[in-house]
């Protein structure tokens, strides 16, 4: 008896992937975390490219000698999202070239879609419903979970476990824009999108391991036909 194909498990990042936010959730940082400290901080030490919210957090704190404990962090990330609401609220993000199309097609398909996001969720989630995307993620593992990228990979596969999509039930892959997305994926073993759709080309995403690269998500018939050949 042939055996049944596994369900897709498609892992995103946001930023620079998905969605261009104008450089919002750097303001939005900004400004939260001036709402709690009092004082406001360009951050220009910080690259947020590939970075998580609790590491920037961490940097910050190392920077600037500061002390926060888990209540101050709380506040400070309640602030960034009250904040970036604002922001989206004037001006919503913008979609990457495909996206849109890339997220329909792979719902058609019945593929089962999560994030692996350096955005807290609170944030994640009010980039993603800015343009309607939030429909599409029921799970992920999030920027408040871990400062490491890896660990929130591995957040996010526990999530879909815990939604019954377990290894034995799905062929999943991540798809991201940075080589800190390559590096995640290949450390919790999957194989890896590129898209240079960010500040990374795709001869970097290449190097970084990436299992395959397109400059874009307008090939979403390429991306798919290249999920069923290697996922299996």
């Amino acid at each position: 008896m042939k055996q049944a194909r596994k369900k897709r498990l498609v892992l995103f990042d946001i930023d620079g992937t998905l969605l261009d936010t104008h450089g919002f959730g750097r303001e939005a940082f900004i400004r939260g975390l001036a709402r709690v400290t009092g004082e406001r901080d360009g951050l220009d030490y910080v690259s947020f490219a590939g970075n998580t919210d609790r590491n920037v957090l961490d940097q910050v704190m190392a920077e600037r000698g500061l002390r926060l404990d888990a209540a101050d962090i709380e506040r400070i990330f309640s602030w960034v999202a009250e904040e970036l609401r604002n922001l989206l609220g004037e001006n919503p993000a913008k979609e990457i070239a495909g996206a849109r199309g890339f997220l329909d097609l792979l719902a058609a398909k019945g593929a089962a879609l999560g994030l692996v996001t350096g955005n807290i969720r609170a944030c994640a989630y009010l980039k993603l419903g800015s343009v309607g995307f939030d429909r599409f993620f029921r799970f992920g593992g999030f920027g408040d979970d871990h400062p490491e990228r890896e660990k929130i990979a591995r957040s996010a596969l526990a999530a879909a476990r815990e939604a019954g999509l377990g290894p034995e039930e799905t062929a999943a892959c991540l798809v991201g824009d940075t080589p800190f997305d390559v590096a995640a994926g290949r450390a919790v073993g999957l194989p890896v999108i590129g898209v240079a759709t960010g500040t990374y080309g795709e001869a970097a995403l290449r190097e970084a391991g990436a299992s395959v690269v397109a400059p874009d998500l307008t090939e979403a018939g390429r991306l798919w036909a290249w999920m069923e050949e290697t996922l299996g």
